[in-house]
């Protein structure tokens, strides 16, 4: 007998969440160690683009558990993303294609736009929100470097 595939993918999916939140509270010890923010970005940007909502079941608690480590506003990125992927992403797209050599320019997205977004929630909702540091730069380029090896790998 088969075994169902997606089963099989949804299974890997959830154990890689499972192993994200852990590596998200090491982050919470480690500041040198990135929050994979981008990189988590890149992974839900890719499977609403193929019509594959269901990692979001798994990313939804992720999301919201990092936004509690890093005390970030409740729903703050989920939000984010979905405005990204309802505006921005369409308009990138619709001039620039489909290409994975643009995947830094969305991690970079991933973090900048967001440090924006959060400033533009605070100013409205007047909610302390953090500031950016050097060490933003610092977890881009890790991400950058990250996900290009697993591009390479996989």
């Amino acid at each position: 007998m088969r075994r169902n595939s997606i089963n099989k993918k949804n299974l890997k999916i959830f154990f890689l969440v499972c192993v994200l939140i852990g590596y998200t509270a090491l982050t919470d010890i480690f500041y040198f160690l990135p929050p994979l923010l981008g990189v988590m970005y890149v992974l839900a940007q890719e499977n609403y683009e193929e019509h594959s909502f269901e990692i979001f079941y798994f990313l939804v608690p992720f999301f919201i558990y990092f936004e509690a480590s890093k005390n970030l506003p409740f729903l703050s990125i989920i939000l984010f993303i979905a405005l990204s992927f309802q505006i921005v992403l369409p308009k990138f797209r619709k001039f620039f294609g489909h290409n994975k050599i643009f995947i830094p320019l969305f991690i970079a997205y991933a973090y900048w736009g967001y440090f924006l977004f959060l400033n533009f929630f605070g100013y409205f909702f007047d909610i302390d929100v953090p500031q950016i540091s050097w060490l933003i730069g610092f977890y881009i380029a890790c991400e950058i470097v990250l996900i290009w090896f697993f591009m390479w790998i996989l």
